[in-house]
């Protein structure tokens, strides 16, 4: 704006964050919902509410897994360092190593009202497919979870 209106960027900051009151904000990506997906959507939720009676929320078992990536994360815009010269920087704090394929972790957790299941770590290397999945995860952590859980009572397991 200072271009546009030939004034020292300074002066239209103080302008527009002083006089007006205003701050800049960054435009934040979300994602598309076409009609065909609101739809979707409400159907959904239309069909979630009516599978579940009031009062059975606290029966529901939620699970999901996540990859965590295992390398320190930079940002060079925010991730300043203060020094008087570049030399002064030591190497191991200059530069952040990187590699194509970092190390990851696979971990998977459950929750619900009440109990939690342990977390699990999938081991390193392991392909994931729906029998070790099966082996690994639903079968010793569902079915302890839903003896304290779900004593005589009809559960739902939601993954995902």
């Amino acid at each position: 704006m200072s271009r546009e209106f030939c004034v020292n960027h300074e002066t239209m900051r103080k302008l527009v964050v002083e006089d007006l009151g205003m701050k800049s904000y960054k435009r934040k990506n979300v994602h598309h919902l076409n009609d065909s997906i609101r739809r979707k959507r409400l159907e959904r939720c239309i069909k979630l509410k009516a599978r579940f009676a009031p009062g059975t929320e606290d029966q529901i078992l939620f699970s999901d897994e996540r990859l965590f990536t295992i390398e320190e994360a930079s940002n060079r815009q925010n991730d300043r360092i203060l020094a008087s010269r570049s030399q002064d920087i030591p190497d191991s704090i200059k530069y952040i190593d990187g590699v194509q394929k970092p190390l990851s972790l696979m971990v998977w957790a459950g929750v619900s009202a009440d109990p939690r299941t342990n977390l699990i770590f999938v081991p390193k290397g392991m392909k994931i497919n729906s029998q070790t999945y099966i082996e690994l995860v639903l079968e010793p952590e569902i079915a302890s979870a839903g003896e304290k859980l779900f004593q005589n009572h009809p559960c739902t397991y939601q993954q995902d």
